[in-house]
């Protein structure tokens, strides 16, 4: 069974297939999923999600300089503890941590976060997951973000420091 058939076939399989690619990968997977579902992705959970601590989350990345908001996403995708944006988004409920994203993905269509090289190319694994996620419905969709995105980020740190 090829990657791509255990990923539509199977959600946990396609968790599996995300945290396998690098961290540049799944920071391209994500900005590729979100641009061609992120108008349906952005409503997946409005009861549950908290877009103000969300927006600022984000208002400290886009404050950065462009290299740095690179370094800060790579940080979060890698779970850093050293760095506290990751270990705030840590603390994050699930659907708050995919709203997160989604602000991501807006900001590097309007400019405000470093945007994706245009010569970008997702590696094979990656084109295979993506094509697996679009054969999905749309539940297994979000499951499977939410899954990718709550993966994401570090533990807060002990005492009074996040």
């Amino acid at each position: 069974m090829t990657n791509y058939t255990a990923a539509v076939n199977n959600p946990n399989q396609a968790i599996a297939n995300f945290k396998r690619l690098d961290v540049d990968e799944q920071l391209a997977l994500l900005w590729f999923v979100y641009e061609q579902m992120g108008d349906a992705i952005t409503p997946a959970a409005p009861g549950s999600a908290s877009p103000e601590i969300a927006t600022g989350l984000y208002d400290q990345v886009k404050a950065q300089e462009q290299q740095q908001q690179l370094d800060t996403m790579r940080a979060i995708a890698r779970s850093d503890q050293s760095n506290q944006i990751s270990r705030e988004y840590g603390s994050l409920g699930a659907n708050t941590k995919l709203a997160f994203w989604y602000f991501l993905a807006q900001g590097m269509t309007s400019g405000e976060i470093i945007p994706m090289p245009d010569d970008y190319e997702l590696s094979n694994q990656g084109q295979d997951l993506l094509a697996a996620l679009e054969t999905m419905d749309f539940e297994e969709q979000i499951t499977i973000l939410r899954s990718a995105a709550e993966g994401m980020g570090s533990e807060p740190a002990s005492g009074s420091n996040v």
